[in-house]
C-alpha cells in the first residue's frame, strides 16, 4: 500500500490537474463575450487563437528543461499560481493586440504546466507501481467540465468576463497553496535504476525513434480529439440537419464519455496492459465513428462520438506514461517533446479536416480521424513503457545504462 507521502503527492497532482483544466474551461465558455467585447471578427479571432497555440507550443518547451533542471515540483508550485492569476487577461484585454498578448502568456503557463504535471504524475505513478494515470487525466475531463459549466452559467446570467475570470482565478488559488504541499521533490525524480536509455549517440533526442512514434501518438489522438470538439457539432447540424441544442450534445457525449472511461481505464490497464488497452481502445473508436458515419442518422452521430471518446480515453494518458518511461532521457525533456507533438496535432487535425470538408464534403473528411485511429493501432506497442506494461521494468533498449533523472546522466 502506498505511503502518506505518495498518497498526498497523488491528491496533491490531481489538485493540479483539476486546476489547470478548469481555467482552460473557463476560458473557453467565454470567447464569444470577449470577441464581442473587443469588437473583433471571425478572422481576428483566429489571430488572438494563434497567440494562444504559439504560447501552448513555448510553455512544452521551456517545462522540459525547467523540469530537468530544477524538478517538477517548484515549477508546478510557481506555475500554477501564476496561470490562476493570468486568467483575467483576456478579460482585462480592451483590443486585438492585449488580447493576444494575454493568450499567449495563458498559452505558455498552460503548456508549461501541463509537462510538469504529467512528470510530477509519473513519478508518483512510479511510487505506487501500478497505473494511476488515466485516473488522473479523467479528474482533468472532469475539471474542463466543471469550468464549462460554470462558464456556461456565468454567460446565461450575462456576468462580466472581468468578475467571472476574476473570482474563478481567485476561488482556484486557495485550494492551490494547500493541495501543493505534497508534491515530490527532485530527489524522487531519478529513473530506477532497471529503467535504461539509449548508449551515448550523435542523434538528437527529439528524433530518437520511440520519442518520434509516441509523439505520433499523441500527435494522432490530439488531432481527433480537437477535430470532435470542432466539428462534432457543425457535422450534426449542418450534414445532418440537427438542431442546434442536440447538434452540441455530440461533443457533451464525446466529453462524458472520455472522463468516464480514464476514470476507469487504470483498471484495464493494470489487468491487460497498455498495449492491449491502447489498441482496442483506438479500434473502438475508430469502429464506431466509421459506423456512424455510414449510418448518416443524428442519433448515430451522437453514439459515434460518444464511441470515439470512450476508445481514445487512455490513450494520451497512456502515451505521457510510456514517454515518462522510456528511459532515454531526463522524464521532462521527452515529456515536452512528446506533448508538443500532441498540440501540434490538436491545432493540425481540425484545420486538415476544415480544408477536406471543402473539397470533399464534411461526412468524408471526417474519416480521416478513423484513419488516425488506425495510425494509433498500428503504433500501440511503442506504449509498451506506460505504468503497467511488460517492459516497464526492463531497459528501453538492449544493453542500454540506467539514466539518472536527478544527476543528468548514467550512473
Amino acid at each position: 500500500m502506498p505511503d502518506t507521502s505518495l498518497r498526498r503527492a497523488r491528491f496533491s497532482v490531481a489538485a493540479v490537474f483539476l486546476i489547470h483544466a478548469a481555467v482552460f474551461g473557463t476560458w473557453a465558455t467565454r470567447i464569444p463575450a470577449i470577441k464581442h467585447h473587443i469588437g473583433i471578427n471571425d478572422g481576428q479571432l483566429g489571430i488572438a487563437l494563434a497567440g494562444l497555440a504559439v504560447g501552448l507550443f513555448i510553455g512544452t518547451r521551456l517545462a522540459g528543461v525547467t523540469v530537468e533542471r530544477f524538478g517538477s515540483r517548484p515549477a508546478i508550485r510557481t506555475a500554477i499560481l501564476v496561470l490562476c492569476a493570468a486568467l483575467i487577461g483576456p478579460a482585462l484585454a480592451g483590443n486585438l493586440l492585449a488580447l493576444t498578448v494575454a493568450l499567449a502568456v495563458l498559452g505558455v503557463l498552460g503548456g508549461f504546466i501541463d509537462v510538469a504535471m504529467n512528470a510530477q504524475a509519473v513519478i508518483v505513478e512510479r511510487g505506487y507501481g501500478r497505473p494511476i494515470m488515466n485516473s488522473l487525466h479523467g479528474l482533468w475531463s472532469v475539471g474542463l467540465l466543471a469550468g464549462s459549466v460554470i462558464g456556461a452559467g456565468a454567460a446565461a446570467l450575462n456576468m462580466s468576463t472581468k468578475l467571472h475570470f476574476g473570482l474563478v482565478g481567485a476561488g482556484l488559488v486557495a485550494p492551490a497553496v494547500l493541495a501543493l504541499g505534497g508534491l515530490l521533490a527532485a530527489g524522487a525524480e531519478a529513473l530506477p535504476a532497471e529503467l535504461g536509455r539509449h548508449e551515448p549517440s550523435e542523434r538528437p533526442l527529439l528524433l530518437q525513434p520511440v520519442v518520434l512514434l509516441l509523439g505520433l501518438i499523441a500527435f494522432s489522438s490530439f488531432s481527433a480529439e480537437g477535430a470532435a470538439a470542432d466539428w462534432s457539432a457543425v457535422y450534426l447540424r449542418d450534414s445532418l440537419h440537427t438542431g442546434a441544442g442536440f447538434a452540441a450534445s455530440a461533443f457533451v457525449a464525446f466529453s462524458c464519455a472520455m472522463a468516464a472511461c480514464r476514470l476507469l481505464s487504470d483498471r484495464l490497464t493494470a489487468r491487460f496492459g497498455p498495449v492491449l488497452v491502447v489498441r482496442t481502445g483506438s479500434l473502438v473508436a475508430g469502429f464506431g465513428l466509421g459506423l456512424g458515419l455510414m449510418v448518416h442518422r443524428p442519433s448515430a452521430g451522437v453514439a459515434a462520438f460518444a464511441l470515439m471518446g470512450v476508445g481514445l480515453a487512455p490513450v494520451v494518458p497512456l502515451t505521457f506514461s510510456a514517454a515518462g518511461n522510456t528511459g532515454l532521457g531526463p522524464t521532462g525533456v521527452i515529456l515536452g517533446r512528446v506533448v508538443t507533438m500532441g498540440y501540434l496535432g490538436s491545432i493540425v487535425g481540425p484545420i486538415v479536416i476544415g480544408a477536406l470538408a471543402q473539397a470533399v464534403g464534411l461526412r468524408s473528411a471526417l474519416l480521416l480521424l478513423v484513419a488516425l485511429t488506425l495510425v494509433i493501432a498500428g503504433t500501440a506497442r511503442f506504449t509498451s513503457f506506460a505504468a503497467g506494461g511488460t517492459r516497464l521494468s526492463t531497459p528501453a533498449w538492449p544493453g542500454a545504462e540506467p539514466y539518472d533523472d536527478a544527476k543528468g546522466a548514467a550512473p
